[in-house]
């Protein structure tokens, strides 16, 4: 490997100018040895020609289309230099010698293949990043009746942890791939993202088969990130919502088979977690103030009423 560096940072971005000049300027304060890939998806916004202009030193790979999360992660890892390979979103700041922080501990714990940062709201509070089990009929169901707002239940302990479990490094079964550092061996024994997932749970996919080869996963709360989340869902919600559903299938469907009594049972949650937040969505719209809001909310309204209607045909 020529020029070798600390990490590799690999950004997939569509549509999120605003939110990318921070990310990268962020990197920019980092102490660790770094370089950054950035994958634009064809993006619309003018995401491209504002990193030509302010971030001359990125290698920046303009895609004439929208490969999704997974293929353009793989691209951008293609050109990766890096002794890990970070996967970071573009809306997302990292704090300074957070990147460092990363390093040392993998660095010291060589059994680590994937090591996951604590992720937080732009308030400073924490967001849903590590999860025990994989997506299931429970995670379904708890995902469903909003039951991880509950962790200390014990049906949602099954996949969430509660905030005493997350007070120092741990293992968990998989990671938000938002920020997900990974190790370079662990990728090239592992394999690169299953690009069958276009968006959504291909890291969940990947933290699976590299638990199989016998690396680790771990969450690591002694540094955070902050990640704005849902940019893209938000964006082009009547078809990243079922885009989500779909993944969620396609993953159980891979562990569980299709022609069961369970992926029947699996899409019934869906559907009900399609019609409780159409209800959330929809009041939310009748309450809103602006028409921002509104439209947001009417928006994301449509996104799971088209979920119901392909049902049938995921």
């Amino acid at each position: 490997m020529n020029n070798a560096v600390d990490v590799s940072v690999l950004i997939v971005n569509w549509n999120a100018r605003e939110f990318l000049r921070p990310c990268l300027a962020s990197l920019q304060m980092q102490g660790a040895p770094h370089n950054v890939i950035l994958v634009d998806n064809a993006s619309t916004d003018g995401s491209v020609e504002s990193v030509r202009a302010n971030f001359p030193n990125v290698n920046l790979i303009a895609s004439e289309k929208n490969l999704g999360f997974a293929a353009g992660n793989n691209r951008a890892a293609q050109h990766a230099r890096g002794r890990y390979l970070l996967l970071l979103n573009p809306d997302t700041t990292v704090p300074p010698g957070a990147l460092a922080k990363l390093v040392a501990y993998a660095d010291a714990h060589p059994e680590i293949g994937a090591l996951g940062p604590q992720l937080q709201n732009p308030d400073g509070t924490p967001q849903r990043s590590c999860w025990r089990g994989f997506p299931g009929l429970s995670m379904a169901l708890t995902d469903a009746l909003y039951l991880w707002k509950l962790p200390w239940l014990p049906f949602a302990q099954r996949s969430e942890y509660r905030a005493e479990e997350l007070q120092a490094p741990r293992h968990v079964d998989h990671l938000l791939g938002a920020c997900m550092l990974i190790r370079r061996a662990a990728w090239e024994q592992v394999g690169a993202l299953d690009e069958n997932y276009f968006l959504f749970l291909e890291e969940t996919d990947w933290c699976l088969r590299a638990q199989r080869a016998g690396w680790q996963i771990v969450y690591f709360p002694d540094t955070h990130i902050v990640h704005f989340g849902q940019q893209s869902m938000r964006q082009a919600p009547s078809k990243n919502i079922p885009q989500f559903y779909a993944s969620y299938l396609r993953f159980y469907r891979a562990q569980h088979g299709d022609k069961t009594l369970r992926a029947f049972l699996l899409k019934g949650i869906i559907a009900v977690a399609c019609l409780i937040r159409i209800g959330m969505w929809r009041e939310r719209a009748r309450r809103a103030r602006d028409a921002a809001a509104r439209e947001v909310a009417r928006a994301m309204t449509v996104g799971y009423r088209q979920t119901l209607s392909q049902l049938g045909t995921l």
